[in-house]
């Protein structure tokens, strides 16, 4: 039986005076919220209070448990892979490369079996749901039709629009609210289909290293959440990347350095996208082999990673060996074809 909270005053009071909440307790507000019971001021002061409080990793994972429970099922194999970013860089706003979306295609046309939890763009030029309509790929699909998909082609893409249908009460809230929330790290963290296995990118280590905390508690098994010492929230080809691993049952951190695999430094110009129209234009371009340069070695890096998580390459020096032979021998474009 959850915790339930004695009402709105009394739970936006003990917020106000920066008390913590229990998983149990969060479970329980966030399922009021999702139900439809809660008005729009009691949503917004919930968020608001929290996170000028300061989200504890316990009341994160109670709240990833509400939006698991409030949504749609998604059957996927073992071993499925989701790869994601959180969004909130400031390129992304300005420019954005969805390196997630395009790295989802190689990992897949090199063995991985890949199901990406992704929406529109919230704050960004471009989001991964944009993306793919701009690629001409059906977005709008049922559970079971993304289901058939990732076990056909071992790709398929869970729109959060379909398989989170109750976020509805707090979209628009959290939209009006204007700052980002704690909204924006549990998309990443509530895969409908309750994958195991994760790359995700994010802006901030310290929102890094709950998220992994939090992916333990619900029982992953691998997963390396990245942030790019310059910004970025996937791996990055500018600078260094911090990762924070979680392999059988620990979490660790190391630091990732393209040039380890004799990638050199590029500009952070050189890895701007822009809208999903240029978006898609450029995922073309990098998957027939026409683009070569620092938004294909992003894209192939960060696939090579995900191929490591999903357990099929040992290393990122046999992952990127096997996504460069993928694109060059047209296995992605052919991948790409065959969802359109």
């Amino acid at each position: 039986m959850l915790e339930k909270f004695n009402g709105w005053p009394a739970l936006l009071a003990e917020l106000c005076d920066g008390k913590n909440l229990t998983a149990d307790k969060t479970e329980s507000v966030l399922s009021e919220i999702l139900s439809g019971e809660a008005d729009p001021s009691q949503i917004a002061a919930f968020l608001v209070a929290l996170k000028v409080k300061g989200e504890t990793t316990e009341e994160i994972i109670g709240l990833v448990r509400a939006m698991l429970n409030a949504s749609e099922p998604l059957s996927l194999p073992d071993g499925t892979i989701d790869i994601v970013g959180t969004g909130g860089s400031p390129q992304r706003r300005e420019a954005a490369l969805n390196v997630s979306t395009m790295a989802s295609f190689v990992a897949a046309a090199s063995g991985a079996v890949v199901c990406k939890h992704g929406n529109r763009r919230a704050s960004s030029t471009s989001g991964a749901f944009d993306l793919l309509d701009a690629l001409g790929l059906p977005i709008e699909q049922t559970p079971k039709e993304v289901a058939e998909q990732v076990n056909k082609k071992n790709l398929g893409f869970a729109f959060a629009k379909t398989f989170h249908p109750a976020m509805r009460f707090a979209g628009p809230v959290r939209a009006g609210i204007g700052v980002p929330t704690v909204f924006n790290i549990l998309g990443p963290l509530s895969h409908p289909g309750r994958v195991k296995r994760h790359l995700i990118g994010t802006a901030n280590l310290k929102v890094a290293r709950q998220m992994a905390e939090v992916l333990l508690a619900n029982s992953s098994e691998r997963a390396w959440i990245v942030t790019g010492e310059d910004g970025a929230d996937e791996i990055s080809v500018t600078a260094p990347s911090r990762i924070v691993e979680l392999k059988d049952g620990e979490i660790s951190e190391w630091v990732l350095d393209p040039m380890d695999w004799g990638i050199s430094y590029f500009s952070p110009e050189s890895i701007k996208g822009g809208s999903a129209e240029e978006n898609a234009e450029i995922a073309q371009n990098i998957f027939t082999g026409i683009e070569m340069g620092a938004r294909r070695e992003m894209v192939l890096l960060n696939a090579a990673a995900a191929l490591v998580i999903a357990g099929v390459v040992l290393d990122i020096d046999e992952g990127i060996k096997k996504v460069v032979e993928s694109v060059d021998n047209g296995l992605v474009m052919k991948l790409l074809k065959s969802l359109i």
